[in-house]
């Protein structure tokens, strides 16, 4: 295993679990946006404490990449897992995601009491556009990132996103089908060319999983996966809850790609085939998920308190970031063996491409729906060169888009 050091940096057997848990609770309360939080996490657990090596940093954004659910979260529970076993799989995401937990209640409660408000009213109008911004500079991200290589891999994931995105908004094909054909064409199309490496080290580079004697004994080891199954068992003994959790858990299995590669399925769950929200709220819960410091997917937990109020939030919110943490317990071992594997290769390849398709399908939506005066498209405009040309944290844009719809927009 390879040797770690202390929370001073000196040789020692390695960080205590509370200062470990304070990081990860700092970093969640500053982390706006995946690739912010993502920075912090190398900043601090690589460079700062040395906690972990750059090797096993980068297996942390590997396995990012290819299980669903959003990143930043993924990655925490990696590291939870890493030095703590199943109680840091589980403990650490929690850390992580209780500012935004209690950001979205807040602003969740807020927004059902007054958002009808004519004073609130415009606020929301400048979101909207914002988050057709973002939309927008999430699709060109993932676009860079996926569509690489050679021509003819370039083209036919260009083909993947194509049929995804005129089956979404030309045919309106229920969504969790065009995932699903996006892998299936994934496996078709680049199954006998996925030996590229998925940029993560060799397994010599990275630290193995930590020995027994480094993880949690007793209860306190299994405290958490006991915990885990009250909660599940709690979260299916009310109807209502149970619907949430259920539907929510679902879309986490199925969000590859991190969060605004996901709006779509979520937009498909709360607005098409439940019926939770009208559009127009789902499109607001969005923004407001920006407001807080977590992931875009923070905002199942809007849906869930619009529907049975907290017990709602928690059972939606339980419900969408479990995912990760079950399947980093169940992979992170063998990832070494399956990120390699062809056809999971070919697949998750497929899965990014489909989503890319997804997300832009949605960007039109949002936009017809949210770009409707000189203002909004200014906004629009404003916080996508922000956010896209000059790099800038989405935080910033949320600030500006704030005062200038309180200023300008009647």
């Amino acid at each position: 295993m390879v040797g770690r050091v202390d929370d001073t940096g000196g040789a020692g057997t390695g960080p205590s679990l509370w200062s470990m848990l304070g990081q990860v609770l700092y970093i969640g309360t500053i982390g706006y946006g995946g690739p912010t939080a993502l920075t912090y996490l190398r900043a601090i657990f690589v460079n700062d404490r040395r906690w972990f090596s750059e090797g096993e940093f980068l297996e942390a954004m590997s396995l990012a990449q290819i299980l669903p659910g959003s990143t930043g979260v993924t990655a925490v529970s990696y590291f939870g897992y890493r030095r703590f076993g199943y109680f840091g799989a589980v403990v650490f995401p929690l850390a992580f995601l209780a500012p935004s937990i209690g950001a979205i209640l807040v602003l969740s409660w807020a927004y059902f009491t007054y958002g009808q408000l004519s004073l609130v009213q415009p606020l929301f109008a400048g979101l909207g556009a914002l988050v057709v911004a973002l939309l927008l500079n999430a699709t060109l991200s993932l676009g860079t990132a996926v569509f690489t290589g050679r021509r003819s891999r370039i083209l036919l994931g260009l083909l993947i996103a194509a049929v995804t995105f005129t089956g979404s908004l030309a045919f309106r094909i229920n969504l969790i089908w065009l995932v699903l054909l996006s892998g299936v064409l994934g496996i078709a199309l680049f199954w006998r060319s996925s030996g590229v490496d998925l940029g993560t080290p060799g397994a010599d580079e990275v630290g193995a999983a930590p020995a027994a004697s480094d993880r949690p004994h007793s209860l306190k080891r299994f405290l958490p996966l006991v915990v885990t199954g009250v909660l599940v068992l709690a979260a299916l003994a009310v109807p209502e809850t149970r619907t949430l959790f259920v539907s929510f858990f679902q879309v986490g299995l199925l969000a590859f790609g991190g969060g605004f590669a996901s709006v779509a399925l979520l937009q498909h769950v709360v607005v098409d085939q439940m019926g939770w929200l009208p559009f127009l709220q789902f499109r607001d819960g969005i923004a407001l998920g920006q407001v807080t410091p977590g992931p875009v997917l923070i905002t199942a937990g809007f849906v869930g308190y619009k529907v049975f109020g907290v017990l709602g939030l928690l059972a939606a919110t339980f419900g969408i970031f479990l995912p990760p943490a079950l399947l980093i317990v169940l992979v992170a071992d063998l990832h070494d063996r399956f990120k390699r594997n062809r056809v999971v290769q070919a697949v998750v390849r497929g899965f990014q491409c489909g989503f890319i398709g997804l997300v832009a399908a949605i960007t039109i939506q949002f936009g017809i729906g949210s770009l409707v005066d000189w203002q909004t498209w200014l906004i629009f405009v404003a916080s996508f060169v922000l956010v896209w040309w000059f790099k800038r944290s989405a935080a910033w844009a949320i600030l500006g888009t704030v005062a200038f719809a309180l200023l300008f927009i009647r």
